[in-house]
């Protein structure tokens, strides 16, 4: 479900289409439609992999401590692209716009691969704070694309109620049968 979700959120940012509610007499109740025309989505694929996101990360960060979660790290990059860069890439597409990927830049990797693990992230801290310590402290970032976008929490909540009854019914789980 996941993947279907942060699919979905990028495929409507690639859109473009959006309606802005536009304050009229200090009421919010006149909507605007509008379309984006840039050319260019800027994705942040690969920042939780270099940076230290994941509840994987976290784990292997609490067994091994910082050379366990530095090998978890080389691993999700080893395999990002076929993880994600593909769904990525189709879901930005398919609107006629053309991705970039600023954390996967080869000069962006040198410079995160230069700097130590312990700036980067600080799993020591609690989760919010210690992961993804570098961008926090950069761009003061306080929502990634799946958990902002709510996408989820309202797909569950149409479908089973709530999330807890989603999760309890394996929700977002598929099974692909052959023709």
């Amino acid at each position: 479900m996941k993947d279907l979700n942060i699919g979905i959120a990028l495929w409507l940012a690639a859109g473009g289409d959006r309606c802005v509610s536009e304050e009229i007499n200090g009421n919010n109740n006149s909507k605007v439609k509008y379309n984006a025309d840039s050319r260019i989505l800027l994705v942040g694929s690969g920042a939780d992999e270099q940076c230290g996101a994941y509840g994987r990360h976290r784990t292997k960060f609490k067994e091994s401590s910082r050379g366990g979660l530095n090998e978890e790290m080389k691993l999700d990059m080893q395999r990002i692209w076929k993880r994600n860069l593909g769904r990525d890439d189709r879901c930005i597409v398919d609107n006629g716009k053309d991705p970039r990927f600023p954390f996967l830049d080869e000069n962006v990797i040198r410079i995160l691969l230069d700097i130590p693990l312990w700036e980067i992230a600080d799993l020591g801290q609690p989760i919010g704070v210690g992961d993804k310590k570098i961008l926090r402290e950069l761009f003061y970032l306080k929502k990634a694309i799946q958990f902002g976008s709510r996408i989820a929490r309202e797909s569950n909540r149409k479908n089973y109620g709530s999330n807890r009854a989603a999760n309890q019914a394996s929700a977002g789980s598929a099974s692909i049968q052959p023709i």
